[in-house]
């Protein structure tokens, strides 16, 4: 009976002991917790005085591109695709990395824009000028004003340093598209010297625009004086189609040949500028694309300040009449100029 009596009081004061010790490691880790908690609370506090309620990010960069271009596509929304970089969400919000960006005003040379990133809110001020180099110089400012509440603004300025981040990409973006010509135009336009300078041709009048079958005849009856002169084709075929003097419009069709061949009152020799220089895009699609093509040839001569010494033209790689569906029509536009 003493024996049980004393196996019973150790185990009381074994259980006992042990749930002092789990109060006591409970004890620990609160305290642990509470250091840990005033600690947060003491850098938040630190961070909120030390921190400004506002800052400024200021980016600019230099590129080698006349100022008409910008001033086309960012004055028009509906181009932004060609140069924004990132997405457009619709008509007025756009995205670039984890920034959104909503467009309040656009102006003639940029745009103003309220942006949100998390929990941080900033207003952007985006513009362009002509730079001393004849290039354009692009500039972002942006403001961003933090809480008044230490936990909201510490989070605002993680956010801050991926937005810097974010801005200075931005205007990298910018420098790499508006560098890109074929960004900026939509095409690739290079500028070559001509490779063949002597053709022969012949012009025709129509009180329409003349149709595929109705340039090919032409072509067929330039083909067959060559042939009869024992001449050699050298390219594929030239056209252009312009306002006419005596009829609505006038088709000049022409093909390069190994010599000069005799002008008659049909068929008329032409030379071109030996060495020329002409700016060349090469495009895939029917009329639309082809004319969108030559808007926007008509824009880089502008856009550069070139002087052009003839008219421009097309020349026709593939058949027309055998290709019938016009989206698989090639078709390679020049534009001479004289620098």
């Amino acid at each position: 009976m003493q024996v049980i009596v004393c196996t019973k009081f150790i185990h009381k004061k074994t259980v006992e002991r042990s749930f002092f010790n789990q109060y006591l490691l409970e004890l620990f880790v609160m305290k642990k917790l509470l250091i840990v908690v005033f600690v947060l609370i003491a850098l938040t506090a630190v961070v909120s005085l030390v921190l400004p309620s506002e800052q400024n990010i200021s980016q600019s960069v230099v590129v080698d591109c006349p100022i008409e271009a910008p001033t086309r596509l960012v004055s028009d929304p509906a181009k932004w695709s060609a140069w924004w970089p990132g997405q457009q969400l619709n008509d007025s919000v756009c995205s670039s990395g984890q920034t959104l960006f909503q467009v309040q005003k656009i102006l003639l040379n940029g745009f103003q824009a309220q942006t949100s990133r998390g929990s941080l809110q900033g207003f952007v001020d985006f513009n362009f000028f002509m730079a001393a180099n004849g290039g354009t110089q692009f500039n972002i400012n942006g403001i961003y004003r933090f809480s008044s509440n230490p936990f909201t603004k510490a989070l605002q300025y993680i956010s801050m340093m991926d937005t810097k981040k974010t801005i200075r990409n931005f205007m990298q973006q910018v420098e790499a598209n508006f560098s890109n010509v074929e960004k900026v135009y939509g095409f690739n336009i290079e500028r070559k010297q001509l490779v063949h300078t002597t053709y022969i041709s012949l012009k025709h009048p129509f009180d329409h625009l003349p149709s595929v079958v109705e340039i090919d005849s032409l072509v067929k009856e330039l083909k067959q004086y060559i042939a009869t002169e024992q001449g050699r084709e050298m390219d594929a075929p030239i056209m252009n189609v312009y306002p006419g003097e005596s009829k609505a419009f006038e088709a000049m069709v022409a093909i390069a040949t190994d010599r000069e061949l005799p002008s008659t009152n049909r068929f008329l020799l032409k030379n071109m500028v030996r060495n020329g220089y002409v700016m060349v895009a090469e495009v895939k699609g029917g009329p639309q694309v082809i004319d969108s093509c030559k808007k926007e040839l008509e824009n880089y001569v502008q856009d550069y300040r070139k002087s052009s010494p003839a008219i421009p033209f097309q020349q026709m790689i593939s058949d027309r009449v055998k290709e019938k569906d016009s989206t698989r029509w090639i078709t390679r536009l020049f534009y001479p100029v004289r620098n």
